[in-house]
């Protein structure tokens, strides 16, 4: 351990010399506001007037060739407009990027950004208007109109309309062979939302109780309620005979016509030439590649009046691994990287800065803490065990015993901050108090703690159960590098107060049926969900997800997924978490949903349901240096879809 540190140590002086001569040569932030619902909108707020459109070159070729429509007929009646970070950009240019899998877009998929009925705000917690121009409630919050951009089209230059919601409602959410188990996100007070077309551009969402927060749904994944009706009707027996879909399925190696289906069910450009929103259009893929091309069709303009994207084309090599995707960052053969570029690898970035021609951003990562710790309340394997786990004392115990500044500054580079679990300082539902509950390094208190619960010490220095036996506890987490150096520092700060802790890392699979059978006695995962999700997913503090990342109670989230026919029935002060969640998915109060929402994290902070380390530690972003209109900073995380609110189909390339 000694010399483990010592090595940490020394790299994090060579990070503080590196981290010091940084340059900001190429800062720029985020403009705000950073687009304009409509031209309309731009000219009443700056006096400035968007009087005609511009194109790609290689587009205006193709119009002169009558192999595409004019400009004016290919963007809707009210683009939205984006204003650039740095400057209105050049046309022309590609993009080289990595995937480690054929079947994914890899770092394109955040480099060409998300396409949802809604947006994310830079601020990590606002909605705001994308595909939608605007929305209205009504019927006491039962009844969602949503408003769609009129004119936007497909980028096959079909018309993007309210049929295309329809579809996905009708023929793909109520087909039960498609979807056999409803979306529980459009089943608020379990009942299946109703769709309604109002007009080819307006549609109505009913639901059976309130439901405020289908607007937050709507700007994240589940915000994609929204299928190429004109496209995939061809697979589809309500439009197509069920011999003919049979015939393409066998064809593309499939045994049902669902199957086939299920493979161009996208609007995430990830199957050829498949109809999407997004700003490229994927139409090649090979074993080791796949390219990209510019949406001709794409609905968004700059300040000037000039559709974006401006990169006319996105090439992606497929690699064997994460390793090798990191070698080509340093090399410079990666124009831009975020997806899996890591901080412990940060230094090896810097010192290849120079040669590689690229320039590494730092920004704000939004897990709560980086690495969370869950201990399992409903482990039923072994009762004494999990009545010890259940003692808010023991908990608190484990916490006062992690020396979370020695963490940060050997992992973390001191970049992070120590604190448990709880969302971000930019959410409207932080309070200081939440993320300083029970981080103060006191060992000695975690000692008086476990000697109060009655564990004491025996001959070992290891502490001894109720029923005589040695208090030992198996620490199981995925494959991540960070997770194994983190569990070697906690284990041996637990071992000074007396508690002994194996650590085993176990595969994604094995996870998955050991978690949800409420096997795992300790384990670790990610504290995303801090920040836009929080109050869809509060995951770490209200036992609402029964899946494989919830190892802190799994039982209890399993009565509740059930409704109560398996499972384990929580306690009184756990269901009231659960009563907190649900009333804050209804009330049409802000004020209110911000209320309930601290009284959860309150009770986190009370009895560290699961239990925080540092968090907050920056996302390395490797951008060459002649891709512009990239912030300097920004908020990088699952919550807001790290590139989603800032618009990158403004990046362009400049020589």
């Amino acid at each position: 351990m000694k010399r483990y540190h010592l090595g940490l140590f020394s790299l994090f002086l060579v990070f503080s010399l590196i981290l010091g001569n940084i340059s900001l040569s190429f800062a720029q932030k985020v403009p705000s506001p950073n687009f304009y619902n409509t031209p309309a909108d731009y000219q009443k707020a700056t006096g400035k007037r968007i009087v005609k459109f511009g194109e790609s070159p290689m587009l205006t070729n193709l119009v002169k060739q009558n192999k595409l429509l004019p400009i004016e007929k290919r963007l809707p009646k009210d683009p939205l407009v984006v204003v650039p970070v740095e400057e209105v950009g050049e046309y022309g240019g590609q993009v080289n990027l990595f995937t480690a899998s054929p079947n994914n877009l890899g770092e394109a998929d955040y480099f060409t950004g998300y396409e949802h009925i809604l947006g994310i705000a830079t601020d990590g917690s606002t909605v705001t208007p994308r595909i939608a121009r605007t929305w209205k409630f009504t019927d006491g919050g039962k009844t969602l109109t949503i408003y769609l951009r009129r004119g936007i089209r497909w980028s096959d230059g079909e018309p993007f309309t309210a049929d295309d919601i329809m579809f996905w409602y009708e023929d793909i959410i109520l087909n039960d062979e498609l979807t056999p188990v409803k979306p529980i996100e459009w089943s608020p007070g379990g009942k299946l939302m109703k769709v309604e077309k109002v007009d080819d551009y307006t549609v109505r969402l009913r639901f059976a109780i309130p439901y405020p927060v289908a607007i937050y749904r709507l700007a994240h994944e589940t915000g994609a309620i929204y299928r190429p009706k004109h496209f995939l009707k061809q697979f589809h027996p309500k439009y197509t005979s069920i011999e003919e879909i049979n015939k393409m399925a066998k064809a593309e190696g499939f045994d049902k016509w669902y199957q086939l289906f299920g493979k161009y069910n996208t609007i995430n450009a990830t199957e050829v030439n498949c109809p999407t929103l997004r700003s490229f259009v994927l139409t090649k893929r090979g074993t080791d590649f796949l390219v990209l091309e510019r949406n001709p069709y794409y609905w968004q303009i700059d300040t000037a009046g000039n559709q974006l994207p401006y990169i006319d084309r996105v090439f992606i090599s497929v690699v064997q691994n994460t390793e090798v995707m990191d070698m080509k960052v340093i090399s410079g053969e990666a124009d831009f990287a975020g997806r899996r570029t890591t901080l412990e690898n940060y230094t090896l970035y810097k010192e290849n800065e120079k040669k590689g021609n690229y320039r590494v951003l730092l920004w704000q990562g939004l897990w709560g803490s980086d690495v969370i710790i869950e201990i399992n309340q409903t482990y039923k394997e072994d009762p004494v065990l999990r009545d010890i786990f259940r003692d808010v004392r023991f908990r608190k115990a484990m916490s006062l015993a992690i020396n979370r500044n020695e963490v940060n500054q050997m992992l973390y580079f001191g970049l992070g901050v120590p604190r448990q679990t709880t969302v971000i300082p930019q959410s409207p539902y932080y309070e200081e108090s939440f993320a300083k509950a029970y981080t103060e390094y006191n060992p000695q208190e975690a000692n008086r703690l476990l000697d109060e619960m009655g564990l004491k010490k025996g001959s070992d220095g290891y502490r001894i159960r109720p029923d005589g036996k040695r208090l030992e506890i198996l620490l199981e987490y995925t494959p991540e590098a960070i997770r194994g150096k983190i569990a070697e520092m906690l284990i041996h700060y637990w071992d000074a107060i007396g508690v002994k802790v194996a650590a085993k890392e176990i595969s994604n699979e094995l996870q998955r049926s050991r978690a949800m059978g409420g096997l795992i006695q300790m384990g670790f995962w990610s504290g995303d969900r801090c920040a836009f999700l929080f109050p869809l997913q509060p995951y770490w503090w209200v036992p609402m997800d029964y899946d494989w990342e919830n190892t802190w109670c799994p039982l209890w989230a399993q009565w509740y997924a059930t409704k109560g026919k398996s499972g384990e029935e929580p306690p009184k002060e756990v269901k009231t978490l659960l009563t907190l969640w649900e009333k804050m998915q209804t009330t049409l109060s802000d004020k209110e949903r911000i209320r309930l929402g601290k009284e959860i994290l309150k009770s986190n902070a009370e009895n560290l349901w699961t239990i925080g380390i540092a968090g907050l530690a920056p996302q390395p972003i490797i951008a060459k240096n002649y891709l512009r209109n990239i912030p300097e900073k920004g908020l990088w995380g699952y919550d807001n879809l790290r590139t989603y609110p800032y618009f990158p189909s403004q990046i362009f390339i400049k020589k």
